[in-house]
């Protein structure tokens, strides 16, 4: 095969297989469904993803590293604390907004083995990136230009604030009385609302 032809069709797999996996779980997904929704033979599935666990490993290291996003890059540049809150604010929500299932697949295949996922799946750059959180949460702390706030708290604080709206979807919607667009609505909405909360708790 050639090089665009084999990227191509490995890339139709993906696409399918995090559809699936996304839809269904591990358990409950199947190498046919996926073949079949990327229109490919079980047999060419096969030759790009030897088992389910090597196709599940790569649609798990790709939804870690959208979760992550470019947040590194971002606690890396030469801005105020509460400029990187509003970019990784944004960041978050535009991945979420396009990718929803997303938050929910990754917290649900981790409550299943929860050790066994932090060890393979959860470790180097997803530590770095809440490492640096802190560090410049601290930062700040130590120059008097926010209030002296837990830094662990602030980060789960604006994480919990932008994913449980997606992992709690149907039952807020329930709760709220609102169909898919008006949710999808108010989650654009809600972006603004979150940087408003986090950046009022860490002002002196």
């Amino acid at each position: 095969m050639n090089n665009l032809s084999d990227h191509t069709t490995e890339q139709k797999i993906l696409d399918a297989a995090e559809v699936v996996f996304h839809e269904k779980g591990f358990d409950g997904a199947r190498m046919q469904e996926i073949a079949d929704k990327a229109s490919v033979n079980k047999g060419l599935l096969h030759y790009y993803f030897k088992s389910k666990d090597a196709l599940f490993d790569a649609i798990f290291n790709m939804a870690v590293k959208r979760m992550s996003g470019n947040i590194n890059s971002i606690l890396q540049m030469d801005i105020s604390l509460e400029e990187k809150i509003d970019l990784i604010i944004d960041s978050y929500m535009n991945l979420l907004l396009r990718n929803s299932s997303l938050p929910r697949f990754v917290i649900t295949e981790i409550n299943k083995d929860s050790e066994r996922f932090i060890k393979k799946y959860l470790s180097g750059e997803i530590n770095n990136v809440f490492a640096k959180f802190i560090d410049s949460v601290q930062k700040e702390i130590d120059a008097g230009k926010i209030k002296a706030i837990d830094p662990k708290h602030l980060f789960m604080n604006m994480i919990s604030m932008i994913l449980f709206p997606f992992v709690g979807k149907p039952m807020i919607q329930v709760l709220i009385g609102v169909d898919n667009n008006e949710y999808n609505k108010i989650m654009l909405e809600r972006r603004e609302h979150v940087k408003g909360f986090i950046k009022q708790a860490i002002r002196p």
